[in-house]
């Protein structure tokens, strides 16, 4: 049963739903492996992934590491295609950048700390600063200029680039990040405490608190995203 290129993952669902209503996959059984549903539908591994993450949180699948992925459940319509679904992709999408620039920028640090001289950190500061203090700058291009500038003082191309190619989503997650007036406020405060760490040559201390902005990031996400 070939799938339509328009919303994939919605689609899979569907035919998932198909199949559970007509006995073909039975509720506590185990479902094909990726490879032998990735055929049937003519899909990528990676749609198949979309579908069944948008399942998962649902509760309708359990995924057993090594073991394949279970049905607990009917598919339901009322966990079919529509908005919710789109969201939990969406959600997810964000999420796994933010786990991708944590893992990138916290690493970053020790860069900054060896190639960023004592005039760049204070010059930072003095943006940072400003910027806040600006009523011309929207707090996401001030959450922007921040991270990329970080990227910048490590004197890294490739490092650079991720934060260029990745504007987009960069930016969806800012718009949410920043989304309530308290969460600009953390979000700035944080931002100074890792600057004044670096200032201070104190790796160790810039990667603490780098890592307590992102885990407070992630916990901004997940209150404002349904």
């Amino acid at each position: 049963m070939k799938v339509e290129y328009k919303r994939l993952y919605e689609q899979v669902i569907h035919i998932l739903k198909n199949k559970v209503d007509n006995g073909e996959y039975v509720i506590g059984n185990k479902l094909p492996s990726e490879r032998v549903l990735a055929k049937d539908m003519e899909v990528s591994r990676g749609t198949l992934r979309d579908a069944f993450r948008v399942l998962e949180s649902q509760g309708i699948i359990e995924t057993i590491p090594g073991g394949g992925r279970i049905l607990k459940e009917d598919i339901k319509e009322t966990h079919g295609v529509g908005q919710k679904f789109i969201d939990q992709i969406r959600k997810a999408a964000i999420l796994e950048l933010i786990e991708a620039r944590e893992i990138i920028e916290v690493g970053m640090v020790e860069l900054i700390c060896q190639n960023a001289t004592d005039e760049d950190l204070l010059e930072l500061k003095n943006v940072v600063e400003s910027i806040n203090d600006s009523d011309n700058v929207n707090s996401q291009n001030k959450d922007f200029i921040f991270h990329y500038s970080l990227a910048q003082l490590s004197k890294n191309k490739v490092l650079i680039n991720f934060m260029e190619l990745n504007l987009n989503l960069i930016k969806e997650a800012r718009v949410i990040n920043f989304s309530k007036a308290k969460n600009q406020s953390e979000a700035q405060d944080e931002h100074l405490q890792i600057i004044e760490s670096l200032i201070d040559r104190n790796a160790e201390k810039a990667k603490v608190a780098m890592e307590k902005h992102f885990v407070n990031i992630k916990r901004r996400i997940e209150k404002q995203v349904t």
